[in-house]
């Protein structure tokens, strides 16, 4: 009788134990959704930032935080990849991941994807229903710039050489792509499927200097537009819808070495063997006089040797100490026009 009382007290006991411990685990354990993966399919990033561009020996971007950006891009907080259906090329399904990449919850299928960055401040997304219509923008300055051919002997009849609309210079947007992916049913997958993807910039980056000037201490602003550019780019394959721009950005004066450079971004050069390329300088000087200068730039954006896309500039500029009156264009060969024109 006494071993059975033993017998149920250990019993209490270890029921007892087991409540505890079940009371414990209840409220003790929690999931964490951050480590808890929703399918057993995961998307690896690869974001190359623009860090193998090479530029020329006299630019110095070590004290420019903003400039160095504009050269390399920063690393964006998220992305969004989208699945498109390998037959109809629509858009299927999407998900907003890490640039490093995640597990990923679609149905099984098989997909083309476009993954791009996300959080620009100037460059745009659209058409991303469908995958050859998804393409990266920028907004129209709300100007268009015209240059024409000088002709003394009878300046009614100058050509238009280019007459194009300006828009704002794009920031990096990085994309990566991939064909045919196939994502299997889950039960079949019996470890887990590593898609990986590269992601690199959608721009092509130029430098920009203009040397030899004299009177460089006499300069309060620059701006600059170069004309025969993109205006958008498509994601998935980089081609260019057929349209024509200008591309407007500011540009640095170092007056210590007496010229002035800058770092520019665009979508590329348009295609096309009479497609010109025009770099149209304006400064306001100190004393509030506007001078301009305009050069052919075509071959250096044409010459393949050029890998380094640097653009430069030797002839001479002279900042006059005291402006005439008006708008004193200084170049002999073009006139240049910006006409504004209102936003709608």
């Amino acid at each position: 009788m006494k071993n059975h009382t033993c017998t149920i007290k250990s019993m209490r006991r270890i029921f007892l134990l087991l409540t505890l411990l079940c009371l414990f685990l209840a409220t003790g354990c929690k999931r964490i959704e951050l480590y808890d993966p929703l399918s057993d399919v995961y998307l690896k990033l690869n974001l190359k930032l623009n860090t193998d561009v090479k530029l020329n020996e006299d630019i110095d971007l070590e004290g420019d935080a903003a400039l160095r950006e504009k050269v390399y891009g920063k690393m964006p907080e998220k992305v969004r990849a989208c699945f498109y259906s390998a037959q109809t090329h629509a858009l299927v399904a999407e998900e907003f991941l890490p640039p490093t990449g995640g597990f990923i919850d679609i149905p099984a299928g098989t997909y083309d994807i476009i993954v791009y960055s996300l959080g620009n401040e100037i460059t745009q997304t659209e058409g991303t229903a469908t995958r050859a219509g998804a393409y990266a923008f920028t907004s129209y300055l709300g100007s268009s710039l015209t240059i024409r051919s000088k002709n003394e002997e009878n300046p009614e009849a100058d050509p238009t050489i280019s007459h194009q609309p300006i828009i704002y210079e794009p920031d990096h947007i990085f994309v990566g792509t991939k064909e045919n992916v196939v994502i299997p049913i889950r039960a079949e997958i019996d470890k887990t499927l590593v898609i990986e993807m590269d992601m690199t910039t959608l721009l092509d980056t130029y430098s920009l200097e203009v040397r030899s000037i004299q009177g460089v201490d006499r300069i309060s602003k620059i701006d600059v537009y170069i004309t025969g550019q993109a205006q958008s780019k498509y994601m998935w394959d980089r081609r260019f819808p057929s349209k024509v721009c200008a591309i407007y950005f500011p540009s640095e004066v170092n007056v210590n070495k007496g010229n002035l450079y800058t770092v520019f971004n665009t979508f590329g050069k348009f295609p096309g063997a009479h497609n010109d390329v025009y770099l149209n300088v304006l400064v306001t000087g100190t004393d509030g006089g506007h001078y301009q200068w305009i050069y052919d730039v075509t071959d250096q954006f044409d010459n393949p040797d050029n890998i380094n896309h640097a653009l430069i500039i030797d002839e001479d500029i002279i900042i006059p100490e005291k402006s005439e009156d008006g708008f004193r264009p200084e170049v002999q060969d073009w006139n240049t026009e910006i006409i504004y024109v209102p936003l709608s």
